[in-house]
């Protein structure tokens, strides 16, 4: 039995293609059809052939590998979105290393210099705040990166996400179409997200002289939402609404509120941000503000490879979010 390791010219000869042909295709190549592709996949997958990534790098003096730093690896929008982001790499021959900073900057730099030391060539970063150092180690490396999560044309980097200021007051003017005059907003750390920052200065610009906003800063988990709930009843402020800057502290208050004996949404409406997977699945269905975190997956990692292959710079990008009702908020009745 011949041991030896198959190579490209034996894929070659099992597919009856060029050489060159099996090359773009292990390359990610677009200049390919489909059917071409998929009869030398086939073709890798009878022979066992693994490309060697190494020799690959020394010859092409390219890894082939982009890096996304998130802020955790705990809540499952990350997941969802990393999930799109290595899928559409992976279709166009690029590896995804993943890694998280926890919301220090200290730490996304210490990160992203490890990462660029094992040849990563792009990165996807959560937010538009970045340490001052970070972006100038990337300049003077040439790296590309895109900010995502957030849209700002005027940033230093190409963003593509959605427009949290904007969505947060429409959160919070669609609950006062519902009869709701004063509302109570669950957000995380300031300083540790710019996506919590915006948001929350989204909601406070859509203040009126007949809708009222208070805020309560807490952890984005479930026990901090039950925390946050919490403080919320002990001032018994008045608020009708609990807007959530995300489903899992919407989570964490629906517990806590039933909980305290309180009926959602009869007394307390939530409305929460995300459209995580169980949002649809919970008691009550969570009325929440649904993210486009595929797409923008998708398009990050599209941004990247085309910078990469053909020097196209990532250019800003807006995508749409929608409200989405369910059973968590309730039409408040006018007062007598």
């Amino acid at each position: 039995m011949d041991k030896r390791n198959t190579s490209i010219r034996d894929i070659a000869q099992e597919t009856g293609l060029s050489v060159a042909t099996i090359s773009r295709v292990m390359n990610g190549s677009d200049r390919v059809s489909e059917e071409t592709r998929e009869k030398v996949l086939k073709a890798c997958e009878r022979l066992n052939y693994i490309p060697n990534p190494a020799a690959r790098a020394l010859s092409t003096k390219s890894y082939r590998t982009i890096a996304a730093i998130v802020p955790t690896l705990e809540h499952s929008i990350f997941a969802r979105f990393l999930t799109a982001v290595e899928a559409e790499l992976s279709r166009h021959g690029y590896s995804l290393v993943v890694a998280s900073h926890g919301g220090d900057p200290e730490e996304e730099l210490r990160v992203a210099r490890k990462l660029l030391g094992l040849g990563v060539e792009a990165f996807v970063l959560s937010g538009a705040d970045r340490h001052p150092a970070l972006l100038s180690l990337l300049e003077q490396r040439s790296v590309p990166c895109v900010f995502t999560s957030v849209f700002d044309a005027t940033a230093d980097r190409a963003t593509i996400g959605y427009d949290n200021f904007q969505l947060a007051a429409l959160a919070v003017r669609a609950l006062g179409e519902k009869g709701h005059s004063h509302i109570a907003v669950f957000h995380g750390p300031e300083r540790e997200s710019d996506r919590s920052r915006i948001r929350l200065e989204g909601a406070l610009s859509a203040q009126s002289s007949g809708l009222t906003v208070s805020s309560f800063e807490t952890e984005i988990s479930t026990p901090g939402g039950a925390e946050a709930t919490k403080a919320f009843l002990s001032e018994e402020n008045g608020a009708t609404a609990i807007l959530c800057f995300s489903d899992i502290i919407a989570l964490g208050a629906i517990f806590e509120l039933q909980r305290s004996g309180k009926r959602v949404p009869e007394d307390i409406s939530v409305m929460g941000f995300d459209n995580l997977d169980w949002s649809a699945h919970c008691v009550p269905p969570l009325t929440t503000i649904n993210l486009p975190v595929d797409e923008m997956g998708r398009r990050a990692s599209r941004a990247l490879i085309d910078f990469i292959k053909e020097g196209t710079e990532p250019a800003p990008l807006k995508l749409k979010a929608d409200l989405v009702w369910r059973d968590s908020v309730k039409r408040r009745a006018e007062q007598m």
